[in-house]
């Protein structure tokens, strides 16, 4: 017999709930936010997702509101990421999205989102490392070396010459 109550969520719930209000947060804050004055760099909306997942380590949604948390970890990545914007239009993009979170529990939220993440303030994103590589291919592809694969691979194609593909054989 189980003795605890069914109002408890399983960890499989949890983990679906977060991954739920994580999706909402590119509305709320960065590139495609639905309130144009919360647009900012993808970073911002990658460092309050990692924010947010880091502090529902060790904290639970059935003792603190993961939609309160959602912005206190973006309001907080928008300063992490020097990209400050006001608390307010935070409020205001919550109202967009129909889930107002008034100022007064984003800010209360934030202080408990610190404690959470044990003011462990320092995330690693690979988008530098992205794009150099990116940068590094194009250089190469405009070297002559690199023209001349292009230019082998466009006449490989996969095609046996009379425009089938040749099977993988």
């Amino acid at each position: 017999e189980n003795s605890f109550p069914s109002t408890l969520l399983t960890p499989s719930e949890e983990s679906l709930l977060l991954t739920f209000y994580c999706s909402k947060i590119p509305l709320l804050i960065g590139p495609h936010a639905t309130l144009p004055r919360c647009r900012r760099d993808a970073k911002v909306a990658a460092s309050a997702s990692l924010l947010f997942r880091r502090f529902y380590l060790s904290n639970s949604v059935m003792v603190h509101d993961p939609k309160t948390m959602l912005v206190a970890a973006a309001f907080l990545a928008s300063k992490v990421e020097d990209a400050m914007l006001d608390v307010r239009y935070l409020e205001m993009g919550t109202k967009e999205m129909n889930a107002h979170v008034p100022v007064n529990e984003i800010l209360e939220a934030e202080v408990k989102l610190l404690k959470g993440v044990d003011f462990d303030l320092l995330m690693f994103h690979p988008y530098k490392m992205v794009l150099s590589y990116t940068e590094d291919l194009r250089t190469y592809l405009k070297s002559e070396k690199g023209r001349g694969l292009v230019t082998q691979a466009g006449n490989t194609g996969g095609s046996n010459g009379n425009g089938e593909g040749d099977g993988g054989v």
